[in-house]
């Protein structure tokens, strides 16, 4: 009986590795220019060097900006939708 649950549970994970794989083949990169992935690749500059930078973007039409600072604060305008402390998107999915 012992050797019969190994083998199922080898089968089992066999196939949950393979349909994670599978997923993650999938999965889209995220943009490059999406102001959420600059602010996400500047906040690691900061956080090393411990400079705060001000980055400004342009979303739908209208100027926006936001600080980042060394502590890992962002504080940026409403239209970003950026929660201060967390720093990640405040909208819904």
């Amino acid at each position: 009986m012992t050797l019969l649950e190994l083998i199922v549970c080898v089968a089992v994970l066999g196939l949950t590795a393979s349909v994670a794989t599978l997923a993650m083949r999938s999965a889209e990169p995220p943009d490059p220019n999406d102001p959420m992935t600059i602010i996400a690749d500047t906040l690691e500059t900061v956080l090393g060097t411990g400079t705060p930078a001000t980055l400004q973007f342009t979303v739908n039409g209208r100027p926006a900006l936001a600080t980042i600072n060394p502590d890992g604060s962002i504080l940026a305008d409403s239209i970003l939708g950026i929660d201060r402390f967390t720093g990640r998107s405040t909208r819904a999915p």
